[in-house]
């Protein structure tokens, strides 16, 4: 069993940095452990203490350098360059779409058409005399137009101004840019705003979403980005730092905004999603450069560009097919939304980081050894501790002015301060990652991510090294505190039924990282474009665990089932209530196994339902006759208020469900304890109002029943 277990645990942990089925760098990193061995990977590497000493072995141990130098050295940048005749080839299909009125094909072969068309002085003057893009955004405004989506066609035209034009074109734009302005200018007090009217046509597709909460509950926290001052950071000594209640939380307090430190979009929704900012494409523009990706706006676009896609534009196609992981997409990302030059800052801040917690520890030994109570200290003894002491103080003033720079500088270092496990980890599982480590150097060697990067013959050099070291930590530190990002694809004929989460990528977010796990969780979760929104859905006293969920959830997973799971992807053994308790799952739950709090004042009592609530009985603990009718008659008050709030679900009112869910949980608790079925019942149904006000989307029908989702594909 135990060898089961920790097989499993290695794949678990090996699908967190690759595919183990696809991709050239499962080859790359299979030819280089052969060469290497498994004694040398056991003995040499896994002695081993630090990423660095880690990193450099990679490229300077005889056994392995070659390997890994001539194998990296074949790495090219590969990506979907442009091309006008595919352009123009998608433009004449869409105007053939729009002339069947078939608008929305029209506008999915128009924005396929932006997508693959060259900038002007980048395209062919042998193909539309070199006008791609502005003929393919100019077609997408005139069915934009036809839709009566003025807005959008508005957008498409101003990007259009940009552009240096024909004269016959110039007039076009000018025409249909007073057209759309006349048009808007004549329906600003309409009772229908002209986003809504588009809105209400049967082609619409445009996301369903709303902005984030205007304020955390109780304010923010100064000391926790993005957090309430209803919460604190708590040090333990079995469960790490976890996320605790400073105050009274209630359900519905919103404890969380925060948004990524870093976010990497899945593949798969390239062409129906914002590269940067996930929110649904409806007219995209795409990267001057590549057709790999696509944009909500300029706003995203440039913001992308002059930091992270600056970088990865020329390999995003060879990442995906090198078969690395999103997490491993997310480890780059992490190092190319800093750039260069924050990348060295935070390895320096590291580095000191590490040496000043060394100079601490010794300094404690020399303090102690200076104080014992059996050793009399000299005058000389004295001079010195009276000498440390200023030094102290003149330290402790230099550190605060350091995190005042770091924060002038944003420097963040939190990602840093997260669980990785390195020293629990196996010398093979931390030899993978080093690779891959290597191999996203190399691709950043490659895109000129430095001024002078090393030739692929040698070493690479010391701020080469550094990032390499910063790309190992992101390896480990994100297989246990990364977060999925989802919008929620509502069901086709009801708000809540038939809905599901939907994965769209992968983020970081530090403050959010510090929550532990409970198969009972006490907040849900979920997204605002990037940002992570964390609310309670049931009451804490000051001082309780603030615990959200990392997947098992005990009412569709029985304890073992989620013990597994849990020990293979995060490498402990839950000791939550339910899986103490072994809280039986939905299909065998019911309200009879909940238990009432001890009516007495300060007791901690829990009795189970008794037989006749209108008889007393005597408290083992408290030693008093204690009457429970009114607890029971409280239990049935609650489950009548269910009921209330699961038929505003049914009538598709959240905010009504929510203000019954949240009533009745704060009565609930105060009387009894789960496990209680309708209790959890209604806070999972809580959990899905509340996602209401996040990243939901629903795919409103065609009036041709045959017609499938379309796509915004550059393809």
């Amino acid at each position: 069993m135990e060898c089961s277990e920790e097989r499993y645990r290695t794949l678990c942990s090996l699908e967190t940095v690759r595919s183990g089925k696809k991709g050239f760098f499962r080859d790359f990193s299979e030819h280089v452990s052969s060469v290497a061995g498994e004694a040398w990977i056991a003995k040499v590497f896994g002695r081993l203490t630090d990423d660095e000493s880690r990193i450099r072995a990679l490229f300077t141990d005889q056994k392995v350098k070659t390997a890994v130098l001539d194998t990296l050295s074949r790495t090219k940048t590969l990506y979907r360059a442009k091309d006008a005749n595919a352009s123009k080839a998608r433009r004449l299909e869409g105007f053939v779409a729009a002339a069947a009125a078939d608008r929305e094909k029209a506008l999915l072969l128009f924005s396929q058409a932006v997508l693959r068309a060259p900038v002007p002085e980048k395209c062919e003057k042998s193909v539309d005399a070199g006008l791609a893009l502005p003929l393919a955004l100019l077609g997408r405004a005139e069915t934009f137009l036809a839709c009566n989506e003025h807005v959008l066609a508005l957008e498409d035209l101003a990007l259009l101004e940009e552009i240096e034009l024909p004269e016959q074109l110039r007039k076009e734009l000018a025409r249909k840019k007073e057209e759309c302005e006349r048009f808007l200018r004549a329906n600003e007090k309409s009772l229908i705003t002209v986003k809504e009217h588009s809105q209400r046509e049967k082609v619409a597709r445009v996301p369903d979403t709303k902005p984030v909460p205007g304020s955390l509950t109780g304010g923010e926290n100064p000391l926790l980005p993005g957090a309430s001052a209803l919460l604190e950071i708590e040090e333990t000594a079995r469960a790490g730092k976890r996320a605790i209640a400073a105050k009274e939380i209630g359900p519905g307090d919103t404890l969380v905004i925060e948004p990524p430190l870093a976010a990497c979009l899945l593949p798969e929704y390239f062409g129906t999603h914002c590269h940067h900012c996930f929110s649904r494409l409806r007219n995209p523009i795409g990267c001057p450069d590549c057709s790999s990706v696509a944009f909500c706006g300029r706003a995203c676009r440039d913001t992308a560009i002059a930091t992270y896609h600056r970088y990865e534009c020329k390999i995003l196609a060879l990442a995906i097919g090198s078969g690395m992981s999103a997490l491993s997409m997310l480890a780059l990302r992490m190092v190319t939304g800093n750039g260069p030059s924050k990348c060295a800052e935070i390895y320096e801040s590291l580095r000191r980081g590490n040496r000043e917690s060394e100079g601490a520890a010794k300094s404690s030994l020399n303090d102690r050894a200076e104080t014992e109570p059996w050793t009399k200290p000299s005058r000389s003894a004295k001079r010195r501790i009276r000498k440390k002491k200023l030094r102290d103080s003149r330290y402790r003033d230099r550190e605060t002015t350091e995190i005042e720079e770091q924060r002038e500088n944003r420097v963040d270092l939190r990602a840093y301060e997260l669980v990785s496990h390195e020293n629990e980890r196996t010398p093979t599982d931390l030899f993978e990652r080093s690779l891959m480590a290597a191999f996203l150097l190399k691709c950043l060697q490659r895109v000129e991510f430095f001024e002078k990067p090393a030739k692929d013959d040698v070493p690479p050099g010391e701020q080469e090294i550094g990032v390499a070291v910063l790309l190992l930590k992101h390896l480990q530190l994100l297989q246990f505190n990364a977060h999925e990002v989802f919008e929620t694809r509502l069901g086709p004929e009801h708000r809540f039924r038939g809905s599901r989460p939907i994965y769209l990528g992968v983020a970081i977010y530090p403050t959010v990282a510090r929550f532990n796990h409970d198969c009972y969780p006490a907040v849900t979760r979920y997204f605002v474009g990037r940002c992570i929104v964390i609310r309670a859905i049931r009451s804490l006293k000051p001082g309780e665990v603030v615990a959200e969920n990392y997947g098992p959830i005990f009412t569709k997973r029985n304890l073992d089932e989620r013990r597994r799971t849990l020990a293979g992807r995060y490498w402990f053994r839950c000791e939550c209530t339910a899986c103490r308790e072994d809280w039986p799952r939905f299909e065998t739950l019911t309200n009879d196994r909940v238990k009432l709090r001890c009516p007495t004042e300060g007791c901690e009592k829990l009795h189970r339902l008794p037989r006749d609530p209108s008889r007393a009985v005597e408290c083992s603990s408290c030693r008093r006759k204690v009457d429970l009718f009114e607890s029971v008659q409280g239990l049935r008050a609650c489950e009548d208020l269910y009921g209330r709030g699961f038929a505003a679900m049914d009538e598709e009112q959240p905010e009504r469900a929510l203000e019954a869910f949240f009533e009745v949980a704060r009565m609930f608790h105060r009387i009894a304890v789960p496990p209680h079925k309708d209790t959890h019942l209604a806070e999972i149904a809580a959990s899905a109002c509340m996602a209401n006000a996040g990243n939901v989307w629903r795919q409103i029908p065609l009036s041709n029943p045959n017609r499938t989702q379309t796509r915004t594909s550059s393809s």
